[in-house]
């Protein structure tokens, strides 16, 4: 006992110290002439009084006490101890021993271990962002409500899965891969971007943190994740890739240029980067009047009248001068430097804009192109779900007709509806045609391969085949006129597109009888190509509109034919994508004559 890392003591029935080991006496600084004396000689009448009490309930009882008691040291800082006593029976006066140990290293791991568990758990239950403990092999141990709501799970329903059942399958090798280099100590955390697949079946971008939590032992015990939803963030940033790619060159370089003034205007500070922007060196600058570098003084005077009422400007355009005298945009920043009161003067940073005001315009242009676009997407809804769903309709409910009624139906009857099913399908499938090529014109799908073309007379002949049998039935007269050893090099099929558009619109718009006549004739190192009919002509005002991408006007051929518009603008924008022209002579009641050339 003498040698035990404890306290050690012996107490008779009178409360008389018997025995007390080298720890003890040590510990409250106390020397052995202490043995013999009573608790209150050597503690005081309130620790006396206790370890009386004590002692008397383990004689009484014959049973083992065990007990935590708070001693203060000298400097009045508590101690924490585990105390057992035992009884001595059959010793003379009957004793009492004992033994304590101090705790107090153990009781402070334990409050530090308690409050870091108790702050890690209101961390983990109460984050804004998903937190997960994951086993090893990727199992959900332990998921926060910010976590459930993100995934559309509950906890249980997630702690069923492993990460590798929810994880979009695209991203799949790579998480497996980051998560093996944690579990193998590669690295230490990880931050990384991937999908989740949520319970409606929709994918949710995350950003994750990530750090492998290990035992004493070096053993993985869990992964350790945060885990952010971005899907806001990766759905605007793709939003914006095509602006991005724009406008990246024009401001990645961009440096600010920083400056101050003192109270009398005069530059006392600025860094290099003017020199880029304004042709001056920073050693030119320096000491002269910000006046000289304003190109119209009235911006000086109303930065400087803002800085006075408000003490700082935010964004402020100011317009500068170059060594050179060029006139540069500037956005300001700033405010005024005050000391015990007193303005100093300014300091702030510049920004270049110019070429920002430069490129106000071209997004007014694309803005102007986007409307455009939406019209021609309005359209194109409007001609899908009218002059392609009514043919359609007309042809379903005439079959309908025919198969109800089909025994008591004469054949001629069958004959006539069947002709007019084939009317309708084939202006449907007219109009399909022209809304697939238009569509992949929109959306540059369409593939531009320009080869020689030698035999342009065969080529014209083809399109009048496929227009002839339309022309039959108006009995109208195709003839062509191609000039000898004429060759250009075009896309063939754009060509092909383009006379056969230019030639079913003269039959649309050619009376009975009436004769079109197809010509190429060299042009200015390329070919000329009119297509001319004597039918109903267009009206000056409505010529105008032809070419016009924002106007929808279309009207109805001499034998109720129905034109969508999409024609004429597929032959523009194939015709422009060679280089060349398009255009058109019309008289009204007399015909019209299209032209176009090819490069």
């Amino acid at each position: 006992m003498d040698n035990l890392p404890g306290l050690c003591w012996i107490t008779d029935s009178h409360n008389v110290l018997k025995y007390a080991n080298k720890y003890f006496l040590k510990n409250f600084n106390l020397s052995e002439n202490v043995l013999g004396k009573k608790h209150e000689e050597i503690f005081g009448q309130d620790i006396a009084q206790g370890s009386h009490v004590n002692n008397l309930e383990v004689l009484r009882t014959k049973q083992n006490y065990e007990f935590y008691q708070t001693i203060r040291d000298e400097h009045g800082h508590p101690r924490y101890f585990k105390t057992y006593k035992f009884p001595l029976i059959g010793t003379e006066d009957d004793m009492v021993g004992a033994i304590s140990f101090d705790i107090s290293k153990n009781k402070r791991l334990e409050d530090e271990l308690y409050q870091s568990d108790l702050q890690f758990r209101q961390a983990f239950e109460h984050s804004l962002v998903g937190m997960a403990l994951i086993s090893p092999e990727g199992k959900w141990l332990r998921i926060n409500k910010s976590l459930c709501d993100m995934l559309g799970y509950s906890e249980e329903e997630l702690q069923g899965f492993y990460i590798q059942d929810i994880t979009y399958a695209d991203d799949l090798e790579d998480n497996i891969s980051y998560l093996r280099q944690l579990k193998d100590g590669k690295v230490d955390n990880l931050k990384v971007e991937k999908r989740y697949i949520h319970k409606d079946g929709s994918y949710v971008w995350v950003m994750i943190s990530v750090t492998m939590l290990k035992d004493s032992m070096g053993y993985p015990l869990h992964y350790v994740s945060q885990i952010e939803d971005i899907s806001n963030r990766k759905s605007i940033e793709e939003d914006l890739q095509l602006s991005e790619k724009k406008y990246r060159t024009i401001f990645e370089n961009v440096q600010d240029v920083f400056y101050q003034t003192n109270q009398e205007g005069l530059v006392t500070e600025i860094s290099p980067s003017i020199e880029h922007y304004s042709g001056y060196q920073r050693e030119e600058i320096l000491g002269r009047d910000v006046d000289k570098f304003y190109y119209y003084t009235q911006d000086r005077e109303r930065i400087i009248e803002k800085l006075r009422t408000s003490g700082s400007v935010i964004d402020f355009e100011v317009r500068l001068k170059t060594k050179n005298h060029e006139l540069r945009y500037a956005s300001v920043n700033a405010r005024l430097i005050i000391e015990d009161g007193i303005i100093k003067g300014t300091e702030g940073s510049m920004r270049d804009v110019t070429t920002r005001k430069f490129q106000e315009n071209a997004l007014k242009a694309l803005n102007t192109e986007l409307t455009a676009s939406n019209e021609q997407k309005n359209k194109l809804l409007s001609i899908i779900g009218h002059d392609l769903r009514n043919p359609i309709s007309g042809s379903l409910q005439l079959l309908d007709l025919t198969l109800t009624d089909f025994e008591s139906t004469s054949a001629d009857e069958v004959h006539n509806y069947l002709s007019m099913m084939k009317h309708e399908l084939s202006n449907a499938n007219e109009l399909l045609e022209d809304l697939l090529s238009w569509a992949k014109a929109q959306f540059n799908s369409v593939s531009f391969s320009p080869n020689e073309i030698t035999d342009i007379a065969g080529l014209i002949r083809k399109c009048i085949h496929n227009i002839l049998p339309m022309a039959e039935k108006k009995s109208i007269v195709i003839s062509q006129s191609v000039a000898d050893g004429l060759t250009l090099t075009a896309d063939k099929g754009m060509l092909e597109t383009v006379l056969r558009n230019l030639i079913s619109n003269a039959v649309k718009f050619s009376n009975k009888g009436g004769n079109i006549n197809i010509k190429a004739v060299p042009y200015h190192k390329g070919v000329k190509f009119s297509v001319a009919d004597n039918g109903l002509g267009i009206p000056k005002d409505k010529a105008l509109q032809l070419f016009v991408k924002t106007s929808n006007y279309t009207t109805y051929g001499t034998a109720g034919e129905k034109g969508t518009g999409l024609g004429l603008n597929l032959c523009y924008d194939f015709v422009l994508k060679h280089g060349g022209q398009l255009w058109v002579h019309s008289e009204s009641g007399k015909g019209s004559t299209f032209y176009f050339t090819i490069p």
